[in-house]
């Protein structure tokens, strides 16, 4: 089966952004913190997962940056059938983001669906 980035799945205003951060609950890891936010009343016929990410100057220069964000981007393709139908989610990086291998990023994010899968879903 393939799994696709698509431009629907995009976080893209400041406010969706926000709201996320806001409402949201947040995972924290060393190499990035992960924000979950499953919003009340949306229903679609198709569920969209959607994402954003922040990486400030801090994890470093342009080229640092963007391949953290095309990590990013990566991994949660790869896994966001793991997550909620119609959710909104943030991904903030942190400076140690490049310390980390790809399977060692995997790992921290399955880990951070598993925990927020919980936390959303009690039993």
């Amino acid at each position: 089966m393939r799994y696709r980035f698509t431009a629907r799945q995009r976080l893209r205003r400041a406010r969706e952004f926000d709201a996320v951060r806001k409402f949201g609950r947040p995972f924290r890891s060393i190499p990035f913190i992960f924000s979950l936010y499953v919003p009340k009343g949306v229903g679609e016929a198709q569920p969209v997962r959607r994402l954003g990410i922040i990486a400030s100057r801090r994890v470093g220069k342009a080229v640092d940056r963007n391949r953290c964000k095309r990590l990013c981007r990566e991994l949660f393709r790869m896994h966001q059938r793991e997550l909620p139908n119609n959710c909104d989610c943030v991904l903030v990086v942190r400076p140690k983001f490049t310390d980390f291998t790809f399977r060692e990023l995997e790992k921290r994010f399955t880990q951070a669906c598993q925990y927020l899968n919980r936390k959303e879903n009690p039993q």
